[in-house]
């Protein structure tokens, strides 16, 4: 709720509508932005809002001081944006065509694969099925990975440390740990904490690369779902096996 509220402020702010002191007046050329607003939606990883009125289309940017007008692309889709509901059925999805992840890079378990045959820290595997990013202490990821792992359901582990700091020394146990089976069952059992401070040799910028990877992707929050067709999702969906399946 808070949310909406900001954005409608900051759009209220622009358009000279709150009962705060008055805004300088509207350019001429901007005038038919104070149309009433149809939709809006906030542009992933940008801090941008798309706003459509009845009139055009434009942009606000993060406090609301500026506006943008003219084309825009989503330049991972390779498509103009038109429309709120076009550019939200965008924001919801990722071409893993042009933007590929890689599971050795991003130091991922291979779901599905049995824990003492997990690839070693860094190495990854071939990327089967979807994704899931998760945070070691987060109790809702790990009962959604013990329900995926019960069913057999392909896809790649990301470590996703973005709980604090607590968070982030249990992903460096994990990812440092003597073998990946040891780490998948701490995963799981939540039992990071019992495994060897990492070596002072080990390389955890995997774990980096994942931080950076979600800031790119307008990832928030833990656990989010990547399907094999490009889908996000985030948070646990009803039925995630299905998801995953695209079902």
């Amino acid at each position: 709720m808070s949310q909406r509220i900001t954005r409608r402020v900051a759009v209220a702010l622009v358009l000279g509508t709150t009962g705060v002191k008055a805004a300088p007046p509207m350019p001429a050329e901007l005038a038919d932005l104070s149309a009433p607003m149809q939709a809006s939606v906030q542009l992933p990883g940008t801090g941008v809002q798309m706003v459509e009125t009845d009139a055009r289309v434009f942009y606000l940017g993060g406090n609301g001081r500026y506006v943008f007008t003219g084309p825009a692309w989503d330049l991972w889709h390779g498509a103009a944006l038109t429309t709120v509901a076009q550019a939200s059925a965008l924001a919801e999805r990722i071409d893993l065509t042009r933007i590929t992840l890689d599971a050795a890079e991003l130091g991922a378990f291979a779901l599905g694969v049995a824990p003492d045959q997990q690839p070693g820290a860094g190495q990854g595997t071939a990327n089967r099925g979807g994704w899931v990013f998760v945070d070691p202490r987060c109790s809702r990821c790990l009962a959604l990975l013990i329900t995926l792992e019960q069913a057999g359901t392909p896809a790649q582990v990301v470590l996703l440390p973005i709980g604090g700091e607590k968070s982030l020394a249990a992903a460096r146990r994990l990812h440092c740990a003597p073998s990946r089976a040891a780490a998948w069952s701490a995963l799981i059992d939540q039992a990071a904490d019992a495994l060897p401070e990492p070596a002072a040799d080990c390389d955890t910028q995997p774990l980096v690369r994942a931080l950076i990877t979600a800031q790119l992707l307008g990832i928030t929050q833990v656990p989010t779902l990547i399907a094999s067709d490009g889908r996000l999702h985030q948070g646990v969906p009803d039925d995630a096996i299905a998801w995953l399946a695209g079902e």
